[in-house]
């Protein structure tokens, strides 16, 4: 029973190492903002995220991905309220350095115990200062999911935090938090051959 139970266990890692992946769609960024002293969240996403592969395929996520880069265009932010955007446009944005976040993907780090979540560390510049944000990925039914947190001190936006609490005073009753959640997704294809009969 082991030697079948192993068996199985190779069949798949090997099944897996043949495989192709490529990226062929566009990335999905979205975040989340918290505002209150109860920390009410209120997130959204941008349209326009311009995405470069470093390689069109590859038989790992971690050579697909690794030094692919990412342009968002901060203008077109989208919270699903229009007057929000336009704040969050010439409040926060326009009071940093820079008119576009850029991002770029260092590694993926698959967990131990498993083949489908881990770590991917991106390289995130913002108002003129880079970070390394690591973040937590899973890999499911064909699509990458990822998301961490960002604190906007870290990258030198006190002034544009205050800023956007002034903007909104009333409606963050005095308290715009420094930490943002940030997440992005991405459709992901593999190719597997197909196993010779009598071999399955």
């Amino acid at each position: 029973m082991k030697k079948i139970a192993l068996s199985l266990i190779l069949a798949l890692g090997l099944a897996q190492a043949n495989c192709s992946f490529s990226q062929p769609s566009e990335v999905d960024v979205t975040w989340k903002a918290f505002k209150t002293p109860l920390k009410k969240g209120v997130g959204g996403h941008f349209k326009q995220v311009n995405f470069a592969s470093s390689v069109k395929s590859s038989k790992s996520l971690d050579t697909l991905l690794a030094g692919s880069t990412v342009n968002i265009e901060v203008a077109s932010v989208d919270s699903k309220n229009p007057g929000r955007d336009v704040k969050l446009l010439n409040s926060f944005f326009k009071q940093m350095v820079g008119p576009d976040i850029k991002a770029k993907i260092v590694s993926l780090k698959r967990d131990k115990d498993a083949r489908k979540t881990g770590i991917v560390t991106i390289s995130v510049t913002m108002n003129g200062v880079t970070k390394d944000v690591p973040m937590y990925y899973s890999f499911s039914n064909g699509e990458l999911t990822a998301n961490g947190v960002i604190d906007l001190i870290d990258f030198k936006a006190t002034k544009a935090l205050q800023s956007i609490n002034k903007a909104c005073y009333a409606l963050h009753q005095g308290k715009t938090w420094s930490d943002v959640t940030i997440g992005f997704k991405m459709k992901i294809a593999a190719s597997c051959p197909q196993p010779i009969k009598g071999h399955q």
